[in-house]
């Protein structure tokens, strides 16, 4: 027997959360699916992880500080990733799905390309904040069509395979990126006449940013798998910038108008006035005015979103913002990610500024090390959630207490390391336990809400986690690398976040065991959800 929403009465006497499936055997489409989000999650990250393999050629070429490298490298492509992706997510849960994500592929991927046009720290920036708008729409439309393609019971498994992608293309972006930078002048004599004019690093933006717009199509003619709520009738442009309007200012003034009159739109902006004095101060104490206004807008753009969902759908907001197992789950997560951002990040220009690696020798040695390693570890973790769920809900969340303090003293190591090959072996011991808890934790945040709000909760959850890792962690190990000179203690710094990140997932995993099958649909349905 089923309930409403799909779920199995056992998974409630385990204590799950509501985990809705729309199928009970995947098809084998199902499988082809998965390998063209597989593909498509590839290219995104060899698209977003290009900059930092050439990150050192830019940095000399175009005159750049460490904090505007690891503005590029994260802040730019973030706050406009979680920006965009606060819209996406409930436009993913009432638009095709697959038309979505193609559009979004065909965008991130032109603007790699644009990139390698720049003459400026500007352009790069403005060609980054085209790169996080076009991803924003990656991941809602590829785990909730993932989540409709697999039944639940291979939820944590599948998605860990879909995320095999993101080390896969993290990978490709160090080996290819090291390879081009390395080997362009004899590389470019197989393109037309003329390319071997080009600077390397300029190649290896448009080599990296081709093949995405040729995969836009395939997706463009994927199967939309039928949900069990109907695609809204809204007209797509009317929607499109109605779900705009919640977070994109002013727009949001108009929206706030509409839903909630002028005493809301006085609160927010004075909530405005508040964030513009403290980004304009922090300007003006540690420069940097980029990422400061950037910052301003993620963080004025996700709160004034989290109320505009609190009036317009309540049972959406009272399952993710307006839930504190949501809360502590998904901000742990976000400060462990900053770890791991700086590892991925600044890896590749520490070792060819500390150890003297040639860009090739840092590209293969950590892309094959870091693609073996993640690989190894995001499938096997998803692997082993799966099986430690069916005894104690709370296992997402004890492997991300694991793959987040275990693995400190190889991060240590790495900044140790007087050789190559030794860093890169303790490289490979931290992004080995790093990337276990992955696929289950992407599992755990579609368990906590209902079938419908299934892109929305995974556009929230990526939001979290992109605005603090990668908005946040490259800037600031830039930063302090500028104010010490010395890129290791820089990236050796943040780990004064690791035990904030462990406190709040355990207090998140104290309150698993509660979100029953049944709590969850009684929130739902207090809140004004007709389940």
């Amino acid at each position: 027997m089923q309930t409403s929403t799909g779920e199995s009465p056992n998974a409630a006497e385990r204590g799950h959360a509501p985990a809705p499936e729309g199928v009970e055997r995947a098809s084998p489409y199902a499988y082809y699916a998965l390998a063209i989000l597989v593909l498509a999650n590839f290219l995104n990250y060899v698209d977003r992880h290009i900059v930092s393999i050439v990150g050192q050629k830019l940095k000399v070429d175009l005159a750049l500080t460490d904090a505007q490298l690891g503005f590029l490298i994260g802040t730019a492509f973030a706050v406009f990733y979680g920006v965009v992706g606060i819209a996406m997510g409930r436009i993913a849960d009432a638009l095709s799905r697959t038309r979505l994500m193609a559009l979004g592929l065909a965008l991130w991927s032109g603007m790699t390309a644009v990139a390698g046009l720049a003459t400026s720290f500007a352009w790069l920036a403005v060609a980054r904040l085209g790169v996080g708008i076009g991803e924003a729409a990656a991941n809602p439309c590829s785990h909730s069509l993932l989540s409709d393609y697999f039944p639940a019971r291979n939820r944590s498994a599948v998605l860990a395979v879909y995320l095999l992608g993101t080390h896969l293309g993290a990978a490709a972006s160090l080996i290819g990126g090291g390879l081009m930078l390395s080997h362009w002048d004899t590389i470019c004599l197989s393109f037309p006449d003329g390319a071997c004019g080009i600077a390397n690093w300029r190649a290896a933006f448009f080599v990296t940013g081709a093949p995405g717009v040729l995969l836009a199509l395939l997706v463009f003619f994927m199967r939309e798998p039928r949900r069990a709520t109907a695609v809204r009738k809204t007209g797509t442009l009317r929607l499109v910038i109605l779900e705009l309007s919640a977070a994109i200012p002013p727009l949001t003034l108009v929206n706030l108008y509409r839903i909630g009159g002028m005493p809301a739109v006085t609160r927010n902006l004075i909530f405005a006035l508040i964030v513009i004095v403290i980004a304009t101060g922090l300007s003006l104490t540690v420069g940097d005015w980029p990422q400061w206004a950037a910052v301003a807008l993620g963080v004025y753009s996700v709160s004034t979103w989290a109320g505009v969902l609190r009036r317009r759908d309540t049972p959406l907001h009272r399952l993710t913002f307006g839930c504190p197992t949501f809360g502590y789950v998904a901000a742990g997560g976000a400060l462990s990610t900053v770890v791991l951002g700086a590892a991925q990040a600044w890896s590749a220009p520490y070792v060819m500024r500390t150890l003297n690696a040639t860009p090739a020798e840092a590209g293969v040695a950590l892309g094959l090390a870091g693609a073996t390693a993640a690989g190894i570890s995001v499938v096997a973790g998803g692997i082993i959630t799966d099986f430690w769920k069916r005894r104690d809900p709370r296992a997402p969340v004890w492997i991300a207490l694991i793959a987040l303090v275990v693995p400190v003293p190889a991060f240590v190591m790495m900044l140790r390391a007087e050789t190559l090959a030794g860093y890169v072996a303790a490289y490979s011991v931290f992004m080995l336990i790093s990337m276990l808890w992955a696929g289950g934790f992407a599992a755990l945040v579609q368990d906590l809400v209902l079938q419908r709000m299934r892109g929305t909760a995974a556009s929230a959850f990526s939001l979290i986690m992109i605005l603090v890792g990668s908005g946040i962690g490259p800037y600031w190990v830039g930063k302090i690398s500028g104010l010490t000179g010395s890129l290791a203690t820089g990236m050796l710094s943040v780990l004064t976040l690791v035990p904030v990140a462990a406190v709040l997932l355990v207090m998140g995993a104290r309150r698993l065991p509660a979100e029953t099958r049944e709590r969850r649909l009684a929130l739902a349905r207090a809140a004004g959800e007709p389940v």
